[in-house]
């Protein structure tokens, strides 16, 4: 009984994959489809790496392995390096081969831009931008309509790894968060954010009143915004013009992914622990 079925366009990994007999676990589901989606890098991975990047244990991956014919993952390296030499088209060559059209072009100038995000992180003020977000006793974040959710995800990703954040919405609450009163005279603030050109007409005065408010502020923005770095120096630009229908948001979220790591690497401990903690919150909710 095959429980995943091939098609067309299978590879010989893939067809092998999915022609496994029984019925795959959970775990053993999530192999296969990672595997399936990562052959082009398979040659970099260890035991270990695929473990961690499927969230299953290195003994699993083991095992599946072996119930798929190979002798470990050295024997799937060594099984595609085989097929390789019949195919005379190796796994990176199919990707690249996206690059013909305009879907692939769109595709290069979208990795183009999260590459060039290696700048932005390299800007002196980048450990300052992280410290003043790790260590602020409270994070609030902002962004509107498209790019709205993009913010609230990182709002809740933020979280994860340090407590006090909160998403923002000017229209619903007139920032009455922001209100002084009872607050300690020490108390740091910090505001993140999330803009894009066409709303760069409700972004400015709300920065300019965090600013007045004593509040740090971060901004992550797209490349023709021009007004931020005039209220301040923590500014981060993305390339959001790669020749798509509507603008890409894909450097935007990375960057914003690439903060939360940077913000959980300077408490680990107490990212960690967060984490850790989560699950009992969690357990009676049935969520998972």
């Amino acid at each position: 009984m095959n429980n995943m079925p091939e098609t067309p366009e299978d590879s010989p990994l893939a067809a092998r994959l999915r022609s496994l007999s029984g019925v795959l676990t959970k775990s053993e589901a999530v192999i296969v489809q990672w595997l399936t989606l990562n052959e082009a890098t398979l040659g970099l991975e260890t035991g270990a790496s695929i473990a961690a990047k499927t969230g299953v244990s290195e003994i699993t991956v083991s095992r599946f392995l072996k119930r798929a014919g190979f002798k470990g993952l050295q024997g799937l390296k060594e099984d595609l390096q085989a097929a390789l030499v019949h195919t005379h088209i190796s796994p990176s060559e199919r990707y690249f081969r996206l690059l013909d059209g305009e879907i692939g072009a769109i595709l290069k100038r979208d990795a183009d831009a999260v590459l060039a995000l290696a700048h932005e992180v390299d800007k002196p003020v980048w450990p300052i931008a992280i410290d003043a977000i790790a260590a602020a006793d409270e994070v609030f974040v902002m962004g509107f309509q498209t790019i709205r959710g993009i913010a609230e995800d990182f709002t809740r990703r933020l979280s994860i790894v340090r407590g006090s954040v909160r998403f923002l919405s000017p229209h619903d609450g007139g920032l009455v968060e922001w209100i002084p009163s009872f607050r300690r005279a020490d108390e740091a603030r910090c505001l993140v954010m999330v803009d894009m050109a066409p709303y760069a007409r409700e972004a400015l005065p709300i920065v300019q009143t965090a600013i007045r408010l004593g509040m740090t502020v971060v901004v992550v923005t797209d490349e023709l915004n021009t007004w931020a770095a005039q209220e301040t120096p923590l500014v981060f630009h993305v390339t959001t013009k790669v020749d798509a229908f509507l603008e890409s948001t894909g450097a935007m979220t990375t960057l914003l992914n690439v903060i939360i790591h940077a913000v959980a690497g300077k408490f680990p401990d107490k990212a960690r622990k967060r984490i850790k903690d989560w699950p009992p919150i969690m357990r009676d909710l049935g969520l998972y």
